[in-house]
């Protein structure tokens, strides 16, 4: 085993010592039980499922508290293939199941058919400018406006919508319908990247680094010079404006890999952020003391959307997905997050992102599903006592 300064930072670095780590586990806890023929992987070993039974959590859900589970198969956002079998692997997982176990009604709404959606979209290439710098804008954007739209009609019906990505570049479609049902809406984004971009800065122009520069006033005032995202400048239904996130309702968490231009932003618009650097030193509880003390102060009752990007998770635990960095958030870093969020009570919607089993050999394809599951299981309520 290696130890790091911080008493959190516990890494298994082999497979060997995991296997060693079990054995003496299975010692003290004869129940524990592993998949048949998984091998002996930390992340292999059984845990039971235990609802939590405060009342006065997810305040901002109308009762009987239904869970609205939507797949957005994304993969425009970026250039690996896989992304879009993200919501699928998920449900195969059982998520379904233990979400009805964790006491929610659940309502599992099919996929969205982006398949379908991007292709109508990438026909108008040929009759419209498309962007140099923000690639597949078009088709990003009409899946994205599909997502807006089923979204904010699930949280004006009271529901908690728990997005299933696809690639991050969803994120412009859930902040947008977050936003437009929920203004006063507070954000953590979990991710080691600070997906801040926009096209005149974008190193990649890939959209999934994108989601919150698009939805900053501040980094751009008209998003129509943007092919495909045209939509996000009408007018909310309630008459309150297109869907903006102003900076100081934004978090972010676990961040260790940033743009020269998003480090510029975060520091000229005074964003809140917590990078590893901050999680080593202070300790996870004390970041997100830190982080929901920003959000709540001047609206303890604001509803909260929890943004979750896999890749906030070192990858020894998650090495299934595209941007892999080392140095992330260990297993039971991640679980804290979680579970700290749906503590405060507030939290109104949720997503995971960029789980890509196309980006690991079987185990760590499975370990990274897994633990999407089980980050899903922390936002919807799970309880370890």
């Amino acid at each position: 085993l290696t130890y790091h300064s911080h008493p959190t930072m516990l890494r298994y670095p082999s497979r060997r010592a995991q296997s060693y780590v079990v054995r003496q586990v299975g010692k003290r806890a004869a129940s524990s039980e592993t998949r048949a023929g998984g091998g002996a992987g930390i992340g292999n070993v059984h845990h039971q499922l235990f609802p939590t039974d405060d009342n006065s959590l997810f305040r901002h859900v109308a009762q009987p508290r239904t869970v609205s589970v939507i797949g957005a198969p994304m993969t425009y956002g970026q250039p690996f293939v896989g992304t879009d079998r993200g919501p699928e692997l998920l449900r195969e997982s059982g998520l379904l199941k233990d979400l009805s176990s964790l006491g929610w009604r659940v309502e599992d709404i099919p996929d969205l058919d982006f398949d379908a959606i991007c292709a109508e979209a990438a026909k108008n290439s040929s009759t419209c400018s498309v962007s140099p710098n923000a690639k597949h804008s078009l088709q990003v954007g009409a899946g994205c406006s599909a997502l807006a739209d089923l979204v904010e009609s699930k949280l004006r019906l009271g529901r908690f919508p728990l997005i299933l990505g696809g690639d991050h570049s969803i994120g412009i479609g859930s902040l947008a319908g977050i936003l437009r049902a929920k203004p006063q809406t507070g954000v953590i984004w979990v991710d080691a990247h600070a997906d801040l971009n926009v096209p005149t800065v974008s190193e990649s122009g890939n959209m999934h680094g994108m989601p919150l520069g698009l939805m900053m006033k501040e980094l751009i005032e008209d998003r129509r010079i943007i092919p495909g995202l045209e939509w996000l400048e009408d007018e909310s239904k309630d008459g309150s404006g297109p869907p903006r996130l102003p900076p100081d309702s934004l978090v972010y968490v676990g961040l260790r890999d940033i743009d020269q231009a998003e480090r510029r932003f975060i520091k000229q618009l005074g964003i809140k952020a917590f990078t590893m650097y901050d999680i080593d030193h202070l300790g996870i509880g004390r970041v997100m003391d830190l982080a929901l003390e920003h959000l709540m102060k001047n609206n303890p009752d604001r509803p909260l959307h929890l943004s979750y990007d896999i890749d906030a998770v070192d990858p020894v635990h998650a090495p299934a997905t595209g941007t892999a960095v080392r140095g992330g958030l260990t297993w039971r870093e991640a679980h804290f997050v979680a579970e700290y969020v749906v503590k405060t009570g507030s939290l109104a919607s949720a997503e995971i992102v960029e789980v890509n089993h196309t980006l690991s050999d079987g185990d760590g394809a499975d370990e990274t599903v897994k633990l999407g599951h089980n980050l899903v299981n922390a936002l919807c309520g799970e309880s370890i006592l």
